[in-house]
């Protein structure tokens, strides 16, 4: 990430990375050194859980902006497509939290006395539980649609994509186990796994941003390809259409609107009689040359 090309393709890789440095720089000290800082245990769970759900909100909307980003530049070369699947893309995105919201609204929540902690934590989880899911969705439609796409698998659009695939799948084992016995501490293996399978993808999207990118293939599309197909439709949709007068009367248009008209209509007359005079001119002289 440290050439500004690529900071300023993937603006919402960078502010990911970010925040997980920040999220780490604030962990790492309360697991391991509350007690060298002098930092009550209260206290420290309080810091860990609200930063924890706080920066999980701000991960969750960078990981939706990377995976819009993703889509973008892998389907720039179709914009037909590209800009269907970004409508197709925000009804998801809206559906999704809008579910996270039901789910969050459920007899479970108010059945205990923090209410409201579990309202939120409820709706954090699902979303990333949606997000995640769309993520591994849409590594799958990148690894099956690279090479229609001019794309290779050693391209930063699915570089950036596995790397993503990695974090949702380790996030959704995680959530799998969230609710068993074993994950009740936070030294618990499976939050190992977590880390291992961050490091992996950070280290996966290090490789893939410092080695220089293959150019992008130009795309021969068949008329028989559904990507051409799909593509031509979705040009279409959304172009304004055009509009039939009916119940027209000539004395609906005021007189001088009537002038402008006949001048108008008479100089294209004009104009299509002086081409076809000099076509019929230009004709005649290579006549005279071919019989000479």
């Amino acid at each position: 990430m440290w050439r500004k090309s690529l900071v300023t393709r993937f603006k919402a890789l960078a502010l990911y990375l970010v925040s997980i440095v920040v999220i780490e720089s604030i962990q790492i000290p309360l697991l391991f050194f509350r007690r060298s800082m002098g930092i009550d245990l209260h206290v420290a769970y309080k810091v860990f859980f609200y930063s924890n759900e706080v920066l999980a909100v701000i991960q969750a909307v960078l990981m939706v902006a990377i995976i819009y980003s993703i889509f973008q530049n892998a389907m720039r070369p179709l914009k037909g497509l590209q800009r269907m699947g970004t409508l197709v893309f925000k009804w998801v995105a809206a559906v999704s939290a809008l579910l996270a919201g039901v789910l969050a609204l459920g007899p479970h929540v108010f059945s205990t006395g923090f209410a409201l902690t579990i309202a939120v934590t409820t709706v954090i989880e699902r979303a990333q539980e949606g997000i995640n899911v769309l993520t591994l969705c849409l590594l799958l439609f990148v690894c099956l649609a690279i090479k229609p796409l001019g794309l290779t698998f050693r391209s930063h659009v699915f570089g950036v994509a596995l790397g993503l695939g990695i974090i949702s799948t380790t996030e959704l084992v995680q959530a799998a186990w969230f609710w068993t016995s074993g994950a009740h501490s936070v030294y618990s293996p499976i939050y190992l796994f977590g880390t291992i399978g961050y490091i992996v993808a950070m280290g996966t999207w290090g490789v893939y941003l410092v080695i220089p990118e293959p150019e992008r293939r130009m795309i021969l599309l068949p008329t028989t390809s559904p990507f051409f197909h799909w593509n031509r439709i979705s040009e279409a949709l959304g172009d304004a259409p055009g509009h039939v007068a009916i119940g027209f009367k000539p004395s609906m248009i005021s007189p001088t609107e009537v002038k402008v008209m006949t001048a108008m209509s008479r100089a294209a007359r004009e104009r299509e009689a002086a081409s076809v005079a000099a076509e019929s001119k230009a004709q005649a002289e290579m006549d005279s040359i071919a019989v000479s």
